[in-house]
């Protein structure tokens, strides 16, 4: 299964388990109306976050967000993925990279999520 966005994960995870939002805000310690912004991609999720669900879905940080579909158009440009690979960089270090830039992405994220509620 590949999805487009971190919600889409969680939402689609979350019914495999056949669990509410309501129950999985419970367990880690968010309101159910956060997790539907979240899973309706409304809301950022931070680090934290990512890592407290995680944990209820039994997988770690990594495989949560190895389920989101690489964007295929080029709006991905900037990426640093893309400056390694034109560098010759390929295979289990382009994906350690990308593993970093989404650690980074997270933590901006993160950031901006404290700093705003």
């Amino acid at each position: 299964m590949r999805f487009n966005n971190i919600g889409e994960v969680i939402s689609s995870l979350r019914k495999q388990m056949a669990i509410t939002q309501e129950e999985l805000g419970k367990r880690v310690g968010l309101s159910r109306v956060i997790i539907a912004k979240i899973e309706n991609s409304q809301r950022a999720i931070s680090l934290e976050e990512a890592v407290n669900i995680s944990k209820v879905f039994s997988i770690d940080v990594d495989t949560l967000y190895e389920y989101i579909e690489e964007a295929k158009d080029e709006e991905k440009e900037e990426s640093f993925v893309m400056a390694f690979r034109a560098k010759g960089m390929e295979g289990k270090d382009l994906l350690e990279v990308k593993r970093i830039e989404l650690l980074m992405d997270a933590l901006r994220t993160q950031k901006e999520i404290y700093r705003g509620e």
